[in-house]
């Protein structure tokens, strides 16, 4: 069975085996993401969590930017896209890392931690409205699909604003009853969790596309 289903895949082009799997890895980190923002982190502790989200996103959006034997790339291998996408990767591994080691860092740091946090999520926002734009426009995604990234991205800023408002309200005091940053975490994700599962699904229309159809 195993044999069978490695052979089918082996027999998919390079633009729809490209899709799948940086989809797949997209699609993954947003579950790990998903399990991150649950209780059921605080038992095993969210770090390695946090870090295989990272990674796992990482892997997708290199995959995505470089295509399959240079086919299948999201932004048609568009030089300023490609660095946007690398940047992506690189900037939410380097995300991962702060929020691992956060708790131990002295007192007297935090804030000067946080703001450097603070400047890779403007970095990773920067990053994330250029490569929308050039998937909306180099054609290598057709139809209403290649304004999702757009779209996705409107919904994830609106969230992390909403984040950045409640932790500021907050002054770092927790608050009881259902917790908006744990739904927030939990709605990013989702979007994550759908972009990648929807290029997975998609993923036959990439090689319909290199084919001309």
């Amino acid at each position: 069975m195993s044999t069978r289903a490695s052979a089918s895949t082996a027999t998919l082009n390079p633009p729809t085996r490209a899709w799948l799997w940086g989809g797949s890895a997209i699609l993954v980190s947003g579950l790990l993401r998903m399990l991150e923002a649950l209780p059921l982190t605080a038992m095993v502790g969210s770090g390695p969590v946090t870090l295989m989200a990272a990674g796992a996103f990482a892997l997708g959006m290199v995959v995505l930017a470089l295509g399959v034997r240079g086919q299948g790339s999201l932004v048609a291998r568009s030089g300023i896209g490609m660095i946007a996408l690398f940047l992506l990767a690189v900037l939410d591994i380097a995300q991962a890392a702060i929020v691992e080691l956060f708790p131990s860092i002295p007192a007297h740091m935090r804030d000067a931690v946080t703001g450097l946090s603070d400047g890779v999520v403007l970095l990773q926002l920067a990053s994330a409205v250029i490569a929308s734009f050039v998937i909306a426009r180099a054609g290598a995604v057709r139809g209403a699909l290649r304004w999702l990234p757009l779209a996705a991205l409107a919904c994830v800023v609106a969230l992390q604003v909403l984040v950045r408002i409640v932790l500021q309200a907050r002054g770092g005091m927790a608050l009881s009853g259902p917790d908006v940053l744990v739904v927030t975490q939990a709605a990013i994700a989702l979007l994550i969790s759908g972009l990648g599962l929807t290029l997975m699904l998609a993923s036959p229309r990439a090689g319909a596309a290199a084919r001309g159809d």
